[in-house]
């Protein structure tokens, strides 16, 4: 049995994420709505019961329409960031998997859905439970923060920060031009970046209308000059580095080890667990003068992505896509 929620359905579906306990923020619907502005279509919310009793899954995800010579078919995604499948398992977590893909095969017949692309949630583990139906891509490692025994040290000044750099709490709206001038000339010094990830302003301004207080803005300066800045996303237990700008020079990587500090403390402050930092390590240094000790680790899990074709043929003349060009496509870079 399934049932498929719709985005103007924001009651049913935050009783679906409550029956599996996800507070996470990249299942809510308000972080699908605003990942529409990258991904044009409708996000949806697919809910799964196993008839063997097996257990749940639950999966949100964007349907995008395609178009092949006059026909109509579609694709489907996880937003950019994490996502895929999770499951409430009640008996086997690998025979819920597989039935619940057979399921939603049937459903994506039936829409004319003729692949999917799966952003797993490295923070769930719930590529897991897929290793033996699909095939995983690996595309990178990603480290968290356990905040729980982190204290406001070495603070000294009001907003937070070192005497060489200050770091500073923003308003979403009101410095996302400063925001906006370090990304687009950070991105446009990765030339492996896809265009995909030059995010327009219209996402940004999605973000903040859709995500409200679950969306924050911190940002690094050196005298009066912003040297880094970073938008997060938090809920639940988990901070999440979302996107981020920096001016060029020497002094970016100092300023942006104070910034990942000061966001850290003000988790901590705030009484949110981890602050997941994707595929940024902390150097050393940073690592110690935030948790105290050099024996104290980040945690670390690995980012999988994967793609299911439902429909070989049309997805042949549509936009087959190779292991490398899923990863540039798909791997958040």
């Amino acid at each position: 049995m399934y049932e498929l929620v719709s985005a103007s359905q924001t009651n049913r579906w935050q009783q679906i994420l409550d029956l599996f306990n996800i507070s996470d923020i990249y299942y809510s619907c308000e972080y699908l709505v605003s990942a529409l502005k990258l991904d044009p279509g409708q996000a949806a919310l697919f809910y799964f019961v196993d008839d063997g009793g097996e257990g749940e899954v639950a999966y949100p995800f964007i349907k995008r329409e395609l178009r092949d010579e006059g026909f109509f078919f579609y694709d489907i995604t996880t937003p950019f960031g994490y996502g895929g499948p999770v499951l409430n398992i009640k008996g086997d977590g690998y025979k819920l998997a597989a039935n619940f893909l057979a399921g939603f095969s049937e459903y994506c017949q039936l829409e004319k859905i003729v692949a999917e692309f799966i952003r797993f949630h490295p923070l769930m583990n719930n590529a897991e439970f897929f290793k033996d139906e699909l095939e995983l891509i690996s595309v990178y490692d990603t480290y968290t923060l356990p905040l729980q025994n982190i204290s406001p040290q070495n603070n000294t000044n009001k907003d937070g920060g070192t005497e060489e750099y200050t770091v500073k709490k923003l308003g979403t709206v009101k410095h996302m031009f400063d925001f906006l001038v370090l990304y687009y000339s950070t991105v446009r010094l990765n030339e492996d970046t896809d265009s995909y990830y030059f995010f327009t302003n219209d996402y940004f301004e999605s973000l903040v209308s859709a995500l409200g207080p679950n969306l924050h803005l911190f940002g690094a300066y050196k005298d009066d000059k912003l040297i880094a800045a970073y938008y997060i996303l938090a809920k639940g237990d988990v901070i999440y580095h979302h996107l981020s700008g920096r001016a060029d020079g020497q002094e970016a990587p100092e300023a942006e080890n104070e910034l990942k500090r000061r966001i850290a403390v003000w988790g901590a402050e705030n009484d949110y667990r981890f602050y997941h930092l994707g595929a940024n390590a902390l150097d050393e240094n940073t690592k110690i003068s935030i948790l105290g000790k050099s024996d104290l680790s980040l945690c670390t899990s690995t980012y999988f992505i994967s793609h299911l074709v439902h429909d070989k043929e049309i997805y042949k003349t549509i936009h087959p896509l190779e292991q490398t060009e899923l990863i540039r496509r798909y791997g958040n870079l």
